[in-house]
């Protein structure tokens, strides 16, 4: 029923965009395909379904952290050059090196006097920085751009990025050869796709491209000429997220005896004001049906749980988090979907309190006689005493110091039927 609904949704979405193209954006390569092929039906399904799911970024996680298109007329100074950027960061325009000068050239960021040698000249250059907002940071996973040269220009370029004003960097130096102007879109963009990283709040990370060489873009035959020719930039696009100040890690829902229980967990936190908890029988109109204190600062890991009572057996119910950052920014999470099960066994066991700090006590496990193992996140077993208070109820303690993070306590009954795994949270 979720997969009907969602797809006659879409349906109505790609309606409205009938005799339109669709740009599909699939890193390293920009795909163009009309709505109305013989993929689209497939197409569509999957992109809503998996887009649903969380398997694509929702709105918390944006794609995109700068771009600009350099749109204006063929003047100078470079007309258009002003970056869209995403929420929780801030970006400079494209800047020449003293040894460049700009050249006209209409919605391109057009540049004249090129290092015509046969090595990277590192005074000159065409530079741009981006920088998260406090308490954001970045997540860099890739820069994609399009550049094209004169006949007469060089054809080499290396593009590098620093985040100490190039003290020391990282660079490409094996980036494509500059094609002529001219050469279609498709042809002209490339895309450096490093290893994903990022970049702490309040650290700028800088961008350098350096087009330099002595062999001519047009591969005729002579020395390429710097001062001739000309070398443009357009589309230029850093890919990644600038989340707020908390790096959530998962986020998971599950039916309970009590009703819904959802469980996320936090990388790190910085002046994090807290979560509240949105609910939805539509995954459209969202409520708060709750709030939880965040940490505020945390440098490891914190886990929370929420278990929301007010729910119906065998109904779907929808949940996102929106978090809330002291400065009055805030974000959401993916959305997840949890079914309230009513054949939820009555007698199952639950763990009290959870959050804890390594003591807590177990109640409503099988009346058979039961092991009890405590497992880390990283699979090792953690020593631990029990103490049995009353029927079907144990007191369990670490008898170690137990860092924050997700737990695992197996309850194995004697008489070998099925084993029950309970998650416990530990907070710092």
């Amino acid at each position: 029923m979720i997969l009907i609904y969602l797809y006659g949704e879409l349906c109505d979405f790609v309606r409205i965009l009938r005799n339109t193209i669709i740009s599909y954006k699939h890193t390293p390569r920009t795909h163009f395909m009309n709505p109305f092929s013989i993929y689209t039906a497939t197409l569509r399904q999957w992109l809503l379904i998996v887009s649903f799911f969380g398997i694509l970024s929702g709105p918390a996680y944006g794609q995109v952290i700068y771009r600009n298109t350099f749109t204006g007329t063929g003047d100078c100074p470079t007309q258009g050059n002003v970056p869209i950027m995403s929420s929780n960061a801030t970006g400079t325009v494209l800047s020449r090196s003293s040894s460049l000068t700009c050249d006209t050239g209409a919605d391109v960021f057009n540049s004249r006097g090129i290092n015509n040698t046969a090595t990277v000249n590192d005074a000159s250059y065409i530079e741009f920085s981006v920088t998260a907002n406090p308490g954001a940071q970045l997540n860099v996973t890739s820069l994609s751009f399009l550049r094209q040269a004169s006949a007469a220009a060089p054809n080499q370029l290396e593009v590098r990025y620093s985040t100490n004003n190039f003290t020391t960097s990282t660079s490409w130096g094996g980036a494509p050869l500059t094609p002529i102007v001219g050469t279609s879109v498709a042809n002209s963009t490339i895309t450096w796709d490093f290893p994903d990283f990022s970049v702490p709040p309040g650290t700028t990370l800088s961008f350098r491209f350096y087009p330099y060489g002595t062999q001519r873009a047009d591969l005729a035959a002579g020395a390429s000429n710097g001062s001739v020719g000309t070398f443009r930039l357009d589309n230029v696009t850093l890919n990644g997220a600038s989340p707020l100040p908390v790096n959530l890690v998962s986020f998971t829902g599950q039916s309970t005896k009590n009703g819904v229980t959802l469980n996320w967990v936090t990388a790190w936190e910085e002046e994090n004001q807290g979560f509240e908890i949105q609910k939805s029988s539509n995954a459209k109109s969202f409520e708060t049906v709750g709030s939880v204190e965040g940490k505020y600062n945390a440098q490891g890991q914190s886990v929370y749980e929420f278990t929301d009572q007010n729910v119906m057996p065998s109904q779907i119910y929808y949940y996102r988090l929106k978090q809330n950052d002291r400065s009055g920014a805030s974000d959401l999470s993916k959305i997840i979907a949890v079914r309230a099960d009513d054949n939820v066994q009555k007698d199952k066991a639950i763990i009290f309190p959870n959050p804890n700090m390594g003591q807590f006590t177990l109640s409503g496990y099988e009346s058979v006689p039961v092991t009890i193992t405590l497992y880390g996140p990283s699979g090792g077993e953690i020593p631990i005493e029990t103490e049995e208070r009353k029927t079907r109820e144990l007191d369990v303690r670490a008898r170690t110091f137990l860092p924050p993070g997700l737990y695992y306590l197996y309850i194995k009954p004697a008489d070998y039927t099925k084993t029950e795994v309970l998650k416990v949270l530990i907070e710092p």
